[in-house]
């Protein structure tokens, strides 16, 4: 469940508070292992937040690399809000 902490809108952009919601709660779960479920989710944001539209990897083992960067990237866009 995430907490209930009052964030600006315009801290947030270009998310909605639903989503930012949601990206936290799915960046906690991620830990050695991204759930095969929300890999669309973690690359979509990822995309987002950074303004491209990179493809979309695997989720063998061989695109881990790919994956960490993605997680990475919005720990630390996460941190910064």
């Amino acid at each position: 469940m995430s907490e209930e902490i009052f964030v600006p809108d315009e801290v947030i952009a270009p998310l909605s508070r639903e989503e930012y919601g949601r990206l936290k709660d799915v960046i906690k779960t991620v830990n050695q292992h991204l759930p095969e479920n929300q890999a669309p989710f973690v690359w979509d944001m990822f995309n987002r937040l950074r303004g491209m539209n990179e493809t979309r990897p695997c989720t063998c083992a061989s695109a881990g690399a790919h994956w960490a960067r993605a997680v990475e990237h919005l720990r630390n866009w996460l941190k910064d809000k």
